[in-house]
């Protein structure tokens, strides 16, 4: 008898999953150039959404700004929308984006302690802030939509953030409380540890497990798009009073 075929999406999972090992593979072998870890980690991760997003994602580098002046720290990886709309600077591998395109920023680091993770996070707020006034324009009028974008972090490996994943995951959960802040998922490739904060509840809960880090990341940033509904930016938002004046 025939061996019966494995249902489509557990063929999905396993692709991906395949794909994840594939990248910790790479990451391994290169080890031995720990000073370019964290440019070495970011292209890998680049490569991998490249092959995986639908093609209506788009990936770069650069700042992220919003129509009120908002503007965001220098971000590694930004995964954004380039059907609708497109970076309003792209020169020399920097770009700016109008945080109506981006659906989500990835923060990575050679190593996490426990001042770069408060770093991380304090950008992350700062993203949030700038991402909960996007302005569409939808049936010719003008939507704000208060959603912001996913945020995640990604180090190779960690300093000081626990010997264990439930150390670790009790250190991270302490952080947020303190500053009441949200983290989509922060990934420690070395340990393979992947945590991210449950929605909507305080103190905080984090989900995820100690095995699979970069399967889960992934996981995690494919079904993120299904919380965006993207549309055309209000580009009139941007431009000032002047443009409105002259319609």
């Amino acid at each position: 008898m025939a061996k019966a075929a494995k249902p489509p999406h557990l063929t999905y999972l396993s692709t991906l999953k395949l794909i994840a090992d594939q990248s910790r593979r790479e990451l391994d072998a290169l080890m031995p150039h720990r000073g370019e870890l964290g440019r070495i980690t970011e292209e890998i991760i680049k490569g991998v959404l490249e092959r995986t997003l639908p093609k209506r994602f788009s990936i770069g580098t650069g700042i992220i700004i919003n129509s009120d002046g908002g503007v965001s720290a220098q971000t590694d990886i930004v995964i954004y929308d380039n059907f609708f709309n497109s970076p309003l600077l792209s020169e020399y591998g920097a770009r700016v984006f109008p945080v109506e395109c981006v659906y989500a920023t990835i923060e990575v680091k050679s190593v996490l302690n426990l001042r770069t993770l408060k770093k991380g996070i304090s950008d992350i707020m700062l993203l949030r802030r700038i991402g909960s006034k996007k302005k569409y324009i939808v049936n010719q009028r003008q939507v704000v939509i208060k959603t912001p974008p996913r945020s995640y972090i990604v180090a190779f490996r960690h300093s000081g953030l626990g010997k264990d994943y439930e150390t670790f995951k009790s250190k991270l959960a302490k952080l947020l409380n303190s500053v009441d802040a949200h983290v989509h998922g922060v990934c420690i490739l070395e340990n393979d540890w992947f945590a991210k904060r449950k929605a909507y509840v305080r103190p905080a809960v984090l989900l995820g497990s100690k095995n699979n880090s970069l399967s889960q990341l992934y996981q995690s940033i494919l079904t993120g798009q299904e919380n965006f509904a993207v549309f055309p930016m209000d580009v009139r938002a941007y431009l000032g009073s002047e443009a409105r004046r002259a319609e």
